[in-house]
């Protein structure tokens, strides 16, 4: 069983240290898929080389998104991770437990795992550990990070692509997520709390006041859109974000600024 990560990326060094700790895991049966949007650092360009990467598109895209929907077509493993470029794997034995979770459970659809948000110093402003998952709480607004879930192939097949051009690269994960809830009720997914992922705080959909309203009032409507098949429509999106309230660390959150 062999795992497709997909990297996008744009004039970020950062990604040194993501493709590092995957380099690091003791699992080899992957490859690393590296979508940049047309970076033009010649440091970053000439770090490439030095990485053992499967496959690197270098061409302009539409946004972290329509990078993803690239990445996944070219991935031909049967697990797909997506992962940051600002983000990466603190310890070397992620892959090698989630490849047991599958073995172990050949009906799983996915394994997650939990999110630590970090700062630019490494400080933990934000966990994510979640009991479960289910289709029934992405429909009441309860969701996990994409960049935390390893999904089988044929999940993306049945949803298809993130719908960047429709929501203007909005909240699009967060709608696969929704559409993935609806066409598939059934969803199994194990929480493995045993492994996570540093996600560095302060993305496009966490950066500002704005950024988070807009991504409010995009589910929102998408969810209205759907009302026929979620009862509960109109409290999806509140319920997302007052969800991440309770994730900050007492002591980071009062001294934490937007």
């Amino acid at each position: 069983m062999m795992i497709s990560v997909i990297i996008p990326n744009f004039n970020d060094l950062r990604i040194i240290r993501t493709l590092s700790s995957i380099l690091n895991q003791t699992y080899k049966e992957f490859e690393i898929i590296v979508v940049d949007g047309g970076s033009t650092n010649s440091e970053l360009l000439k770090t490439y080389k030095k990485f053992p990467i499967t496959h690197l598109i270098h061409e302009k895209d539409k946004g972290i998104f329509d990078a993803l929907n690239k990445g996944i077509k070219l991935a031909k493993s049967e697990i797909v991770y997506l992962l940051g470029s600002d983000d990466y794997l603190p310890s070397c034995s992620v892959f090698e437990l989630i490849i047991s979770d599958f073995n172990k459970s050949p009906r799983l659809d996915g394994v997650c795992i939990g999110c630590e948000f970090i700062d630019s110093n490494g400080n933990v402003i934000r966990k994510w550990y979640p009991n479960s998952i289910s289709a029934k709480k992405f429909k009441i607004g309860i969701f996990p990070p994409h960049f935390s879930l390893f999904l089988k192939r044929e999940l993306y097949d049945l949803v298809g692509k993130f719908k960047y051009l429709e929501h203007k690269n909005i909240a699009c994960d967060i709608i696969w997520l929704l559409d993935l809830a609806i066409l598939k009720p059934d969803l199994f997914i194990h929480v493995e709390k045993r492994q996570k992922v540093f996600m560095e705080y302060g993305g496009a959909s966490t950066g500002s006041f704005s950024a988070v309203l807009k991504q409010f009032v995009t589910v929102h409507s998408y969810a209205k859109q759907c009302s026929s098949k979620l009862p509960c429509w109109f409290l999806l999106s509140i319920t997302r974000t007052f969800s991440k309230v309770f994730q900050f660390t007492v002591k980071i959150l009062p001294s934490y600024k937007k």
